[in-house]
C-alpha cells in the first residue's frame, strides 16, 4: 500500500473545522482532491475520514493542528491499520508531517513555514498549476484548506529528489527520529 492522504483543516479548537481538503497520493501521484466548506457539520464526515484513515498514511504540515482537531470530533478512528509497519493502532496516526521531515532532512533552512519550503524548493508554478487546476479561484492563496493540502502534497512529491525509493515506512522513520 502505497496511499497518501494529504490534509488541511481551517478552522481551531473552540470553532471547529469550518472547512477540510484532502489530496490523495498513489505512488506519490495525485489521484484525487476533496474540497468542503463545513460550515458547523464537520461530524457528518466522520465514514469518509475513517475511509482515509483505512486506506492510507494521513499527511499534513504540522501534523499536530489536524490531529488535535480530528480528535475534537472523533477520539479515535477505532482499529486500522498502522502504515508506519506491521499491526494496528488506534490512533489517527503517526502521522507524516511535511514540516518535521523538511526540518530533521534540511536543517539550514530559514523557515519551515508552508509557503516558505514551497518556494525554498521552487514549488511555486507547480503549485500554480495545480490551484487553477483543483482549487475554487477565491480560495487559491495559502490558508485554503485546499492550497495548503496541495502545497503538503507536493512537499512529500519533492521528497522523492531526496530520499531513495520514497515511501511511507522510510518517511515515518524520518519523521519518528
Amino acid at each position: 500500500m502505497n496511499t497518501i492522504h494529504t490534509i488541511d483543516f481551517e478552522g481551531n479548537k473552540r470553532l471547529g473545522i469550518s472547512e477540510f481538503a484532502v489530496v490523495t497520493l498513489q505512488n506519490l501521484e495525485i489521484v484525487s482532491t476533496r474540497w468542503e466548506i463545513c460550515g458547523g457539520n464537520f461530524h457528518k464526515y466522520l465514514e469518509y475520514f475513517l475511509s482515509l484513515r483505512r486506506t492510507g498514511l494521513l499527511a499534513a504540515h504540522s501534523s499536530q493542528t489536524e490531529d488535535d482537531l480530528l480528535r475534537r470530533y472523533w477520539v479515535s478512528p477505532g482499529k486500522v491499520p498502522l502504515f508506519a509497519g506491521d499491526g494496528t493502532t488506534i490512533s489517527w496516526g503517526p502521522w507524516m508531517d511535511t514540516k518535521l521531515v523538511y526540518r530533521k532532512l534540511f536543517k539550514s533552512l530559514p523557515s519551515y513555514g508552508l509557503a516558505s519550503l514551497v518556494g525554498s524548493f521552487d514549488l511555486n508554478s507547480e503549485l500554480k498549476k495545480l490551484a487553477t487546476k483543483h482549487c475554487d479561484p477565491r480560495f487559491r492563496s495559502f490558508h485554503s484548506a485546499l492550497f495548503d493540502a496541495l502545497a503538503a502534497a507536493l512537499l512529500v512529491q519533492n521528497l522523492r529528489k531526496y530520499l531513495p525509493a520514497v515511501s511511507n515506512k522510510p518517511l515515518l522513520a524520518i519523521y519518528k527520529k
